[in-house]
């Protein structure tokens, strides 16, 4: 044998039993943790190699770490049903955000290309409010722990979220990877519910329910399912989001296969949202829609659209068709406010705000409604919706700058499907979005789901989608598609 010959055998030898002496030691390493630190410890020192995997990939592909970060603010709470989580499900996801901007900065400086940020009024306004919120630390009422638990998903995601769209998202291609992500998401979700109904629920999750969520989740007509979401209310609005706009979707859609699976995601989302006995989702549909039937041009679909929702109103509102069914009967009744006990002692819980509302223009601080003690003027009074929410913790001024974000995002959306956008790709995206951003926040109004994970990051993103829309629209029309 010549001596290179043995020299490489040599070395492929070494390389051999180096790796098995690896893989000794860490078999070892992960029994002692199992025995003595617990499964949990085990599993994820044995997973350890797959997220190192993980990490080395998406350091190489920032779209899929934003994915990444999309997929855990779905996941994470309910994960955080069946192990602790070593960090605050919250803390999770701006380590996440963080992440991202780590691997666009280094994929930036690696020379390869990324999205522009695109500055336009939104995105100014959504760094007023950002800055407003970051201001309410001065509050005098307010206390540090609460604020930095809450700046976070009410005041800085909304700009976080804009950015990383405009960097990562920044071709027809890529959007539409994403909404092909949310509706496996979507199906998932609603799936695990038919699965909570007809199977049955696991032990953590009636654990969960029966000592969390049994007050508003068990009911005269049984029980609210909630999937792996933080509870039913939160569910059932995502699901009408998606009805929303994966119907659009459908309906603009030339390609059959993706129009199929439009269709199944906004089928299945409806079923997840009757499950859930959310009334206050039946407003998603019904206003997303509606509102899209002023996006529509053409008289025939307005028509039609028109027809459909005094067709679906009657059958709720002037009918008792179907009420045998418990997820249709409990539907019904969100069109009978003046007979909704829980709507009732809502307004009454308003009215008990506004007595003291007054003296404060700038709120009672971010994080005062939800960590109310024993003779703070919030305790034991809950606000139950997002808009309520923002007006106690930041004042009528805090309110009048979100409802004018919220009006300047649905402006410029129907400014771009009527008049700006013209490839019909890029306009069905930003109708399905518009739509449905309109929709959940008139939900908004009745649930506190618009700070919610996973609800709040979608919100963020279809904003942050509706004002690249005119950027994709005129690479379109220059016959880029991928770049």
């Amino acid at each position: 044998m010549m001596p290179s010959d043995y020299n490489k055998t040599s070395s492929i030898f070494t390389k051999h039993h180096l790796l098995l002496l690896l893989l000794i030691l860490g078999g070892i390493i992960g029994v002692y943790l199992f025995v003595f630190a617990g499964v949990a410890m085990g599993i994820l020192f044995f997973l350890l190699p797959l997220l190192f995997l993980l990490v080395i990939y998406c350091l190489s592909s920032p779209i899929s770490c934003f994915f990444l970060l999309y997929i855990a603010s779905f996941l994470v709470m309910g994960v955080g049903r069946y192990v602790i989580l070593p960090l605050p499900a919250g803390v999770i996801l701006d380590l996440l955000i963080l992440f991202n901007f780590l691997c666009l900065s280094l994929h930036y400086i690696r020379g390869n290309p990324l999205g522009k940020l695109y500055y336009n009024p939104f995105l100014f306004i959504s760094m007023l409010w950002m800055i407003f919120c970051l201001l309410e630390i001065i509050n005098p009422m307010s206390t540090f722990a609460n604020w930095i638990t809450t700046v976070r998903s009410i005041g800085m995601h909304i700009v976080f979220f804009q950015l990383l769209v405009f960097l990562c998202l920044d071709n027809l291609e890529k959007l539409r990877i994403f909404f092909g992500l949310w509706g496996i998401l979507i199906l998932l979700g609603a799936l695990k519910a038919i699965g909570q109904k007809y199977i049955g629920l696991d032990r953590f999750e009636s654990t969960w329910l029966y000592t969390f969520g049994a007050h508003t989740h068990v009911i005269y007509s049984g029980i609210r399912y909630f999937s792996f979401f933080t509870d039913a209310a939160n569910f059932g609005c995502h699901m009408g989001l998606g009805i929303v706009v994966f119907t659009i979707l459908a309906f603009y859609e030339k390609n059959a296969n993706r129009r199929i699976f439009c269709i199944t995601v906004a089928l299945l989302a409806v079923y997840g949202l009757m499950i859930s006995g959310t009334r206050a989702a039946m407003a998603v549909p019904f206003v997303g829609f509606a509102f899209f039937i002023i996006l529509v041009k053409e008289w025939k679909w307005i028509i039609l659209g028109v027809s459909l929702l005094v067709l679906a109103f009657s059958f709720f509102n002037l009918t008792t068709i179907g009420n045998s069914n418990a997820d249709i009967r409990r539907m019904r009744t969100a069109f009978s406010f003046s007979d909704d006990a829980s709507f009732n002692v809502r307004l009454e819980n308003q009215k008990k705000m506004r007595s003291f509302m007054s003296d404060h223009p700038f709120g009672i601080g971010l994080g005062g409604s939800k960590h109310a003690n024993q003779g703070d003027v919030m305790h034991g009074i809950a606000t139950d919706s997002s808009f309520v929410f923002i007006w106690v913790e930041t004042g009528i001024i805090g309110l009048i700058l979100y409802i004018l974000m919220c009006l300047t995002i649905l402006s410029f959306g129907t400014y771009y499907v009527l008049f700006v956008l013209k490839d019909n790709r890029i306009k069905s995206i930003a109708a399905a979005s518009t739509a449905g951003l309109a929709g959940i926040m008139v939900a908004g109004y009745a649930n506190e789901v618009l700070h919610q994970m996973p609800t709040g990051q979608t919100v963020y993103i279809l904003m942050g989608i509706i004002m690249l829309s005119p950027v994709i629209d005129k690479k379109l029309s220059y016959g880029i598609s991928t770049v």
